[in-house]
């Protein structure tokens, strides 16, 4: 019942912003591992990585995601995604000071839980968002920023996953920059993470991590490539007992609607 009440607000959510569509985006991703908040979810293999988004006049963004390891026989760890993302500035009128207000509602499942060597990791369930970003002007042409903010994750499991996953918050800080170019936006970001237990009801009281990212997002015309290299410090060896490293591609195109 709890997964029909879910699926019904994100698709009333879905249907009372379709009016207000910008554009729709395809994105063809794949990343060398598929890690998310300082755990692999791909049995630490190669990922595809599609999916569709409608960006809105509103500030909403409504995607399906799909995380797919290439090797098919490991199939268990495919993952699906329904995201209904809010993001909005305020304090826009004042200046440079501005404050974006951001978060989202992820419903993700996972089809294929017949692990033949492990116990099932995931079933299906929602993650709940919750941010706040400073972005910082650091030049006058406003080629070069800094942000910093703060995120909370919940995850909330459904079914018998219960008996794996817990329901438990994660605290994420961040501070990053960008440096934009005529077709060419450099970043770096810093992240450090506090898990409160969620994802393994054995990891008491969580773990925490260091991340380090840079990116490079490459646009031309209406096609994007963007790529990134990311290295994970792991500060409770909890989950981790070696620090990770993986990379990511990305090929998109937008489309006006």
């Amino acid at each position: 019942m709890t997964r029909r009440i879910v699926l019904l607000a994100v698709l009333a959510i879905t249907a009372a912003q379709l009016k207000a569509q910008q554009s729709f985006t395809i994105d063809m991703g794949t990343a060398s591992n598929y890690i998310a908040h300082g755990r692999t979810l791909s049995s630490n293999l190669p990922c595809f990585q599609p999916s569709a988004t409608y960006s809105l006049s509103t500030g909403t963004d409504i995607l399906a995601w799909f995380s797919l390891p290439y090797d098919r026989q490991t199939s268990f760890n495919d993952e699906w995604n329904i995201i209904v993302n809010q993001s909005s500035d305020i304090f826009t009128n004042k200046g440079n000071w501005k404050m974006n207000l951001h978060g989202y509602l992820d419903y993700w499942a996972n089809p294929n839980t017949q692990n033949p060597a492990v116990e099932p990791d995931f079933y299906n369930g929602m993650k709940y968002n919750a941010g706040i970003h400073k972005p910082i002007t650091l030049n006058a042409n406003e080629s070069l920023t800094m942000t910093a903010g703060y995120d909370f994750y919940y995850y909330q499991t459904f079914g018998s996953g219960r008996d794996i996953l817990r329901d438990a918050g994660i605290h994420e800080f961040l501070i990053k920059f960008n440096k934009s170019f005529k077709s060419l936006n450099l970043g770096a970001k810093s992240v450090i993470s506090n898990n409160r237990g969620a994802i393994n009801p054995n990891i008491i009281p969580g773990w925490g991590f260091f991340l380090q990212q840079l990116s490079a997002n490459f646009k031309i015309k209406k096609v994007s490539l963007s790529t990134s290299i990311n290295y994970q410090y792991t500060i409770e060896e909890t989950l981790h007992k070696d620090n990770l490293l993986w990379f990511t591609l990305n090929i998109s195109r937008g489309f006006k609607i």
